[in-house]
């Protein structure tokens, strides 16, 4: 157990990329030392972990913005009803039979990083679980830092300072063959249309200098100035390091727990879930200073 204030404790869950903070956080909310604290832990931890928290939607977004921009939902479809700033995932309807925010349930979802496809992406996340399946649905982390580190020395010289396209029609692709139910709503079709967006396929942090790989495999379709036949090559390459198993950090969610990560420099994904047993989810998404984190640009 370690302590970096009267108050705030925590300790580690996966060296020190995942750790896990213990204090509550409406308590958090009435003490700026402690959340400057976060912030910098976060600037070594990406992944933090709340675990059994109650909140409501009014504190999720108030805990959202000490650490950053906390952005409305783009897609009206699967936003709360109370907070813009909240999109819901679930396997939950209305009275109406619609679902309560986007279909959460069904196959396993493959490693990615949220936002990517995007021309600026919020890479700050927050999901709190209200109601969490019993089986089935954990959710893993994998250290983006550590997938750098893991590239051949050939391939870090290759990748390194060049761009990355990224395609949502690529991660569309992959929503089709799998069951999820609002894949083929108008809000989703609409956004299989936007344009390309361009990222460095490698991070660097700017306060530890770290560099972290960007390359989610659900977007990235091609790398700059490299060949067809390279990109053929380097892309598996990419893709293998980010999901190295040792790299991953596995969490068993709970209701009430809160996780918190930065995009820019992990990737994620779940297993599948049963989908006899309900499931809600809400998520914030938020901008992250350039000054302290990895951003893309």
């Amino acid at each position: 157990m370690s302590a970096i204030a009267h108050s705030l404790k925590y300790r580690q869950l996966h060296s020190d990329f995942a750790i896990e903070i213990e204090d509550r956080i409406d308590e958090l909310l009435a003490d700026p030392e402690a959340i400057e604290q976060i912030r910098q832990l976060w600037q070594t931890s990406p992944l933090i972990i709340f675990r059994r928290q109650s909140l409501e939607e009014e504190e999720q977004v108030r805990f959202t913005q000490m650490f950053g921009r906390c952005e409305s939902a783009n897609r009206k479809d699967i936003q709360s009803p109370y907070r813009d700033e909240i999109i819901y995932f679930s396997t939950l309807r209305y009275a109406d039979g619609r679902f309560v925010g986007g279909f959460a349930g069904g196959d396993d979802v493959d490693w990615h990083s949220d936002q990517t496809f995007k021309v600026r992406p919020a890479t700050g996340a927050m999901l709190y679980g209200v109601e969490v399946p019993k089986g089935g649905g954990d959710i893993y982390w994998a250290n983006q830092y550590g997938a750098w580190d893991r590239l051949p020395a050939d391939v870090k010289k290759l990748v390194d300072g060049r761009t990355g396209t990224y395609r949502y029609a690529k991660r569309m692709a992959i929503m089709n063959t799998l069951e999820l139910k609002d894949k083929d709503s108008p809000q989703a079709r609409e956004m299989a249309k936007l344009p390309d967006a361009f990222h460095p396929v490698v991070l660097t942090h700017p306060v530890t200098g770290r560099k972290a790989l960007y390359a989610d495999p659900t977007t990235l379709v091609a790398i700059e100035g490299l060949s067809e036949a390279d990109n053929a090559r380097v892309l598996p390459i990419l893709f293998e390091a980010g999901g190295s198993p040792e790299l991953v950090y596995r969490h068993k969610v709970h209701n009430g727990d809160l996780m918190m990560w930065d995009n820019g420099c992990t990737m994620h994904r779940r297993d599948e879930m049963q989908l006899d047993q309900p499931r809600l989810m809400k998520r914030t998404t938020f901008r992250l200073s350039a000054d302290a984190h990895c951003v893309p640009h």
